[in-house]
């Protein structure tokens, strides 16, 4: 089974705050777990959310 996140949890992980997370999923900007009055992100959701917000490294330039 895939390990599920509080929002507290996302949160302490990516440094953005609960009430953003809470937004997102009124929202449905994030995919969302609820489980009776709880809500839960998925981690996998969480990791393709970061891996979608990656930008590259610009290569250096010789000189």
């Amino acid at each position: 089974m895939e390990k599920l996140l509080s929002f507290e949890e996302a949160q302490s992980l990516t440094g953005i705050r609960v009430p953003t997370w809470r937004a997102w999923a009124a929202s449905r900007k994030i995919p969302i777990v609820r489980l009776g009055r709880r809500v839960k992100i998925r981690e996998t959701d969480l990791e393709r959310l970061i891996e979608g917000g990656l930008v590259p490294a610009r290569p250096e330039h010789p000189r």
